[in-house]
């Protein structure tokens, strides 16, 4: 059979072709002789099949990974397969019985997602070129456009796509004959009609006549309504936004989609004789459980006939990524690698930290706070200004070597609240209470960065400025920078590089309050790139410290490789007993004058015995 549909193929002008000589989806994409010759994995070919209802095998077993760490395996045929994602949930049809021509994929990254979408609309392309007349075969005017669009999240992503069909078309014998013009972001194809009709492009492209475009954009809803499509796929699609960066996946979706409705075969009378051809194609790893992604595979797996949905993770589909890659990705982030990787729909909110015991292993037992630092020794602050509801929270931290690592110690940690301790009977802090209390700790601390959000902005930096304390200042604090500081916060932590304290702890509690706080924050999946982390919507749960600890540490990681700023390996109370520490700090504060930030509490080299700001 290639042989002939070769054949068809190279005899361009006056060609008669003949849907009855149509290769299927897989003998397409893999032939190499007259096809795409691609090689499929096992999974992407159960994909295709069951797409284009055609039988699986029942025959040959290959192996798929049970998890990431690719440890163990199942043996399946392409049958037993789809019989299992039945069974798990993750596909709304056990057999193959017939084609359906809405594809629903939520698959993980690195699954060829791209490389599918490629595939499918060459093969698309190679369907309507057989026709010989497909605007004959659909009932709609002799030279209208019949249109294959590939959407992409930008533009970057759509050159990506573009670049793979593109290369499919150049590549593959079939489409030489047919091919009119190729730009950066579409291609057209003279169909036989068209090159009975006004001759070949290559003979004269200003009259040639190409009425199929396979085109590539980005998803701007407004730019995708238009002539019709046979076939629409949408990369990425549950990361579709708009300039305004909003989720935009759904007015995508309703502006494109109509488009393929002209698509069923008509009679001579121009009567729909068969049911709508066209292709909804929505391919992406999933986000959460909200948006039209997840209520399309929801719709399918409900019971809608015509959509196929498949949920599968990259282990799965690609079978060449090796464990390394994803143990990788996995201490990156958890939750995003079992949406990214695992393919997983996640619930919009859940818990930050999801395994505790990374937590706990960053505790130190022995490590206690501190309330006055030793000579000299730079330390980094970050703070969280609240003076209604919500407290004011520090805290306070250096750079140590330890076992050859650079970390973060925490060493105090601290929160003054309106209606609590010595403001208990205010209903709100003032602002110089707050610039008093981090000047009063710039006395203990030798603070040499620090940084606050900017809701308190220019006028809280003036203040301390005027204290002394020009080196505090604010960061404008979007969701991505937040993102950015909870993340570095939680890289830090999987690294083992940061030394806590759990202390001190209230009669029955197994933590202290900090420490509580961290564990009982909420992340939200904001976007791809952004997650919200935010303390629950319940009276009297907080984010205070928290946000100041993440900032502490995100600042003291800025400065990891600057020596200055690291103390001698082991760091000054390293190995040393709680009472013995004490002593020894009494003693160095003692002969350093206690010293801080301010320089009147600073020793003078010149006058020993003297401190630098009075005399």
């Amino acid at each position: 059979m290639g042989t002939g549909l070769g054949q068809i193929a190279i005899r361009a002008g006056g060609v008669q072709a003949s849907s009855q000589a149509r290769a299927t989806a897989i003998d397409f994409a893999e032939s190499p002789d007259w096809g795409l010759g691609l090689k499929l994995f096992p999974v992407q070919r159960v994909i295709l099949k069951a797409h284009y209802g055609l039988e699986l095998d029942d025959t040959k077993k290959f192996k798929v990974a049970k998890d990431w760490t690719l440890q163990d395996h199942w043996d399946f045929t392409e049958r037993e397969y789809l019989e299992f994602l039945f069974n798990e949930g993750r596909c709304n049809i056990k057999e193959v019985d017939h084609e359906r021509r809405q594809l629903c994929l939520p698959i993980g990254r690195r699954s060829g997602k791209t490389f599918l979408a490629a595939g499918i609309s060459a093969y698309e392309t190679y369907k309507l070129l057989l026709l010989h007349n497909p605007q004959a075969y659909y009932g709609i005017p002799n030279g209208k456009e019949i249109g294959i669009v590939a959407v992409a999240t930008g533009q970057d992503q759509a050159g990506i796509l573009y670049r793979d069909v593109s290369s499919y078309f150049k590549q593959c014998g079939f489409f030489m004959p047919y091919t009119a013009n190729n730009t950066g972001t579409y291609a057209r194809f003279q169909t036989p009609a068209d090159i009975n009709l006004a001759g070949p492009y290559k003979d004269n492209p200003k009259t040639a006549q190409a009425t199929i475009k396979v085109s590539f954009s980005s998803c701007i809803a407004k730019g995708l309504r238009g002539p019709g499509n046979m076939i629409i796929i949408m990369d990425e699609f549950a990361h579709f936004t708009d300039g305004s960066q909003q989720s935009s996946a759904q007015r995508v979706y309703d502006a494109i989609t109509p488009s393929t409705a002209t698509f069923s075969p008509k009679d001579d009378y121009n009567q729909p004789i068969g049911d709508v051809e066209g292709r909804i194609i929505t391919i992406s790893s999933p986000l959460g459980k909200q948006g039209h992604f997840y209520r399309l595979f929801e719709g399918g797996m409900a019971g809608h006939k015509g959509r196929l949905c498949i949920n599968a993770p990259t282990w799965e589909v690609n079978p060449t990524i090796p464990a390394s890659y994803f143990e990788e990705k996995y201490k990156e982030d958890p939750n995003a690698f079992m949406t990214e990787f695992g393919a997983e729909f996640s619930d919009r909110t859940k818990g930050w930290i999801d395994r505790p015991q990374d937590l706990d292993a960053c505790i130190v037992e022995t490590h206690r706070p501190t309330v006055q630092a030793p000579a000299r020794l730079p330390h980094f602050i970050g703070i969280d200004v609240g003076l209604v509801n919500d407290g004011s929270a520090v805290a306070i931290g250096h750079l140590e070597n330890r076992d050859g690592n650079r970390v973060v110690v925490l060493d105090h940690m601290e929160v003054m609240q309106a209606g609590v301790g010595k403001y208990s009977h205010s209903e709100r802090l003032e602002f110089d209470d707050v610039v008093d209390w981090i000047y009063d700790l710039s006395r203990k601390f030798y603070l040499a960065h620090g940084v606050f959000d900017q809701h308190v902005g220019i006028p809280f930096e003036q203040a301390l400025a005027k204290r002394g304390l020009r080196q505090l200042v604010s960061e404008h604090m979007t969701d991505t920078k937040n993102s950015e500081i909870f993340g570095n916060f939680r890289d830090m932590m999987w690294d083992r590089r940061l030394v806590l304290f759990d202390y001190p702890k209230e009669d029955g509690e197994d933590h202290c309050a900090y420490i509580k706080e961290l564990l009982e924050l909420q992340a939200e999946m904001k976007s791809k790139f952004v997650t919200k982390v935010f303390a629950p919507q319940v009276k009297g749960k907080h984010d205070d410290m928290s946000d100041a600890l993440v900032r502490m540490v995100w600042l003291a990681s800025q400065h990891l490789t600057k020596p200055k700023y690291i103390t001698n390996a082991g760091g000054p109370n390293s190995g040393i007993s709680p009472g013995m520490r004490q002593a020894n700090q009494a003693r160095k504060m003692l002969g350093a004058r206690r010293m801080g930030t301010s320089p009147d509490r600073q020793s003078s080299r010149s006058r020993p015995g003297h401190t630098r700001g009075r005399y």
